[in-house]
Formats: structure tokens, sequence, C-alpha cells
């Protein structure tokens, strides 16, 4: 009787113990399926879009600018263009075109793209269409991309919204060197990032012969194997780059003086002096502790980037051309430009869209960032031209019922941007070097990721950036007395620019 006791007492034991193991089994699984669920939100690219948006098949449109009209005008919609063939697209307009599309069907609507088509950036007809738009209410578009001078002055008359309570700018498809950069007292009225490749575009690079340093050793007199090996080791700086085309150039006709004839250096631009300024993370205005606009270029690291700068770009030894000195021949291609393109340039300092014209070369290139002004600095910076970028920026002549809309509009668009548009324009950028390599690739995302305007090149105050690009032919150490002329004119105009955001925010 005992024995049967045990054994029952045994069985329900072991039932019972089932019974708990199946139980906590099944809240385990239970849990788990909840934190499935939690963590299963829909996105899109990395973008998470809320469930059940749907816009019904609407037709929204959007205001873009360009300053001429061609094939790669249209930076939205590309079928927006009654000339474009997707057979004899581009792989960057294709890329757009399919960006776009995948947007239109995750939200269900339909966009098209309005170009405005002009040369004119401060207070031309993209300028005149949004403000006469914001003063009626009347916007037929959603969003707009003009030019960063244009938009400077919209914010300035206060018909943009903030950015910040429509999309989150810490995402990252959005450029936050740039968008940290035009932040106005916390408010970002216009921003920047992977949507359309025109930022990208006008954003400062240096291109290098690879046949030119390789048969010099240039790296290699340095210690090490590549350009980008420099880079990476933060060796790359403006002294080494002016260094190296010293090494190299050559006066070829034997007058004394460099040019177009000889083997030179590094060839650039009128604003070169200022270009080397951004580059070394100096910025001729930044913001104060309340984030309003402050001159701020006169201090030492400054005038000590200034004063080397001038040295190097009068030393003839240096082998430096500029492209402003051989505008008035109007030959098709700057014979500055022209130099490196025929295989006896070193250096180029241009934008990116110059890439473009570089699948002449017979030689190979490669491409780095602006270089460092010392190794002390934290990255690698590029300015971003605020007559030839665009923007994205949202206007106060937009109804307020639509900015959700335009929310999720601008964040698909950046995040699918970001996936296929951005490596696509890398890949056609470097489709014509000889030797593809995955160092100019990473190169290009450095470039890009550290890219931001100069505040007093946007909103134009006094003569100051002016002044700074004009070094390159005035006496050395000559800056501060050229500063102090324009000094109390900047100074003002940037004061009746900050009164006017302060009027706006009240």
């Amino acid at each position: 009787m005992k024995n049967t006791l045990r054994i029952i007492s045994l069985i329900l034991l072991i039932a019972l113990t089932c019974s708990l193991f199946a139980a906590c089994s099944n809240e385990a699984e239970e849990s788990s399926e909840a934190v499935e669920s939690s963590e299963a939100k829909p996105t899109f690219y990395g973008y998470e879009i809320p469930e059940g948006v749907d816009y019904g098949g609407r037709t929204i449109s959007v205001l873009t600018t360009y300053v001429s009209n061609t094939a790669t005008c249209y930076q939205i919609k590309p079928e927006s263009n009654p000339d474009y063939s997707l057979e004899s697209a581009s792989a960057v307009t294709a890329a757009s075109s399919e960006c776009t599309k995948l947007v239109e069907e995750l939200l269900n609507i339909e966009i098209e793209e309005e170009v405005i088509f002009s040369s004119s950036r401060f207070g031309g007809p993209m300028y005149q269409r949004i403000s006469r738009d914001a003063m009626s209410y009347t916007a037929d578009y959603v969003f707009a991309m003009p030019c960063l001078n244009e938009a400077a002055m919209l914010a300035t008359d206060g018909v943009l919204y903030d950015l910040n309570g429509i999309v989150n700018l810490d995402n990252a498809w959005w450029c936050k060197p740039f968008n940290d950069t035009v932040t106005i007292a916390g408010k970002t009225y216009f921003a920047s990032g992977d949507i359309g490749t025109v930022g990208m575009e006008s954003t400062m690079f240096v291109a290098f012969n690879k046949r030119i340093e390789s048969a010099n050793g240039l790296a290699r007199s340095y210690g090490y194997e590549t350009l980008y090996d420099m880079v990476d080791a933060k060796a790359w700086t403006q002294d080494v780059m002016f260094e190296m085309s010293k090494t190299i150039y050559v006066d070829s006709n034997e007058n004394n003086k460099p040019d177009p004839e000889d083997i030179i250096g590094v060839s650039g631009q009128e604003n070169f002096v200022y270009w080397l300024l951004r580059a070394g993370d100096i910025q001729i205005c930044s913001l104060d502790s309340d984030g309003y606009p402050v001159l701020s270029v006169n201090n030492e690291r400054a005038l000590n980037l200034i004063s080397r700068a001038q040295e190097y770009c009068q030393d003839n030894t240096t082998g430096f051309i500029i492209a402003d000195d051989y505008l008035s021949l109007g030959l098709p291609i700057n014979p500055a430009f022209q130099v490196f393109l025929d295989g006896r340039g070193l250096f180029f300092f241009n934008a990116l869209s110059s890439l473009n014209t570089m699948r002449t070369m017979e030689d190979d290139f490669g491409v780095l960032p602006c270089p460092l002004f010392d190794s002390t600095q934290d990255n690698y910076n590029s300015n971003v031209g605020s007559w030839t970028s665009n923007c994205v920026c949202v206007p106060t002549s937009v109804s307020q019922e639509d900015l959700e809309l335009v929310g999720h509009l601008l964040e698909a668009l950046g995040a699918v941007s970001k996936s296929k548009l951005t490596p696509t324009y890398y890949e056609q950028t470097l489709q014509y070097q000889i030797s593809r390599d995955d160092d100019s690739m990473r190169m290009l995302d450095i470039i890009n990721a550290n890219r931001a305007p100069e505040l007093a090149e946007m909103y134009r105050w006094g003569n100051m950036m002016a002044t700074v690009a004009a070094m390159r032919i005035q006496p050395v150490g000559t800056f501060v007395s050229a500063y102090e002329r324009v000094k109390d004119l900047t100074e003002q105009a940037i004061e009746d620019t900050v009164e006017t955001f302060k009027a706006n925010n009240n």
C-alpha cells in the first residue's frame, strides 16, 4: 500500500512538474514573441515608417533650381523632364528615379518636380517665387531646394519652417556638420543630406595624379606607402601638399613663373585661401553660446594658416596656378584644369563636379579630402559652395496639415538615397579611374561626411570672405590690416541679421 501511494505521488509530482515546465515554456515563448513584435517595426531603408501611412494616390510637387537646363538638372523626379529617357539616362539619374519610385509606392503618392532654371542666386526667380507664395499662402509644392544663398535670404525673411519639427536631423541620411553649421539659435531652416547630388558635387576635394606621385615616391618620402595612408594617419596636411608640389614643379618654358606650360604642383581657383581656411576647420563666422553668428576669423590659428598659405602661393617654386587668371581666354576647359587632365599636374583643388571632366585623362587619378591645417584636427573638412549647392527647406506657405506628409517624404527620400543614390554617385564619379581603388571610394565617404558651408559666404556679410580670398596675392602678413578695414561693416551686417532672426522668433 505504501509503495502504491509512493508511485501515485511520484506520478502526480511528475505531472505537476511537466505542467510547470510547459507554463514556463509558454511564457518564455510569449515573452520572446512580444520582444520580436516590439522590435519588428516596419522600416524603409532604415527609416521607421508608421504602419498604415497611405496618402491615397495624391499628386504632390517639389520645387528645385538649377543654373541651366541640362540632363542632370532634375534632382528628385527625372521623369518630370520631357526629354527624359531611361535608355540614355546616366547611372545617377536612373538611381534617382528608382529612389523616387520606391518612395511613391511606400507613401502611395505621385511626385512631380518643377525646376526653375536661373544663374541668378541673389534674389532671383527661385527666391521671388517662394517669397511670393509665402505672402499669399498659396504654395503648390511641399518642399523646395534653393541654392544656399537664397535659402539664407529666405531664412532671414522668416518664411521657412524649422526642420527640427518636421524631420529627425540626427538620422544617418542627414549631413550633421552641414546642418549644425547652418542652424541659427537652435533652428535649422534648411538642411543637406543624401537627397540629390548637387550638394556633394559642390563640395571641395583634391585630385592627384597617381603616376606622378608614384614616380616621385612622394608618400614614401614621408614614410607611407600611399597618400591614402597619409590621410588615415592624419599626415595629409597643407604643408605636405605644398612641399610635394615643390618637389615635382618644373619650369618647362624657363620663364621664371608657373604657368600651364610647366609641370605644375597644384592648381585651384580664386577662393583657394578661403578653401584652405575651411579645410583647416576655421570659420570666418561661427556661432556664439546662444547659437547666433559672430565674426571669428581674427585668431592666431587663422592668421597662421593665412600667412603660410600666402607664402606658398606667392613662392614660384611651389608651382601653383589659379584658373581665374585664364578666364579671359574663353577656352572650353580652363588651362589650369587642362594641365592636370594632360598629366602635367600633381594636385587639382576644386569641386567634386569637376571629376566628370576627368574622363579624358590618360593618366590615372585618385581622390583625397582637402588637407588638414595640422594633425591636431579632429576631422578633414571640405567647403560647400553656397552659389552652386542646394539644400532642402519647407516654406511656411506649405500648410501645417501637410507637414506630416512632408516629414515622411523627406525622411524616406533621404533613407533610400543613402542606400542607393549616394553609392551610385560614388561609382559614377570614379568610373574613369584606370585602376578602380576602394580607397578613393572611402575618401569620398570622408569628404561627404564632413562637408559644410561658410556662414559668411551664405549670408554675404560685409566683404570678409572676399578679403580672405584676396590674401593669395596680397603681401604676407597683411591680413590683420585688411580685416580691420572691413570688420565694422561685416559686424554690422551680422548684427542686422541676428536682430531680424530674433524678431522673427518672437
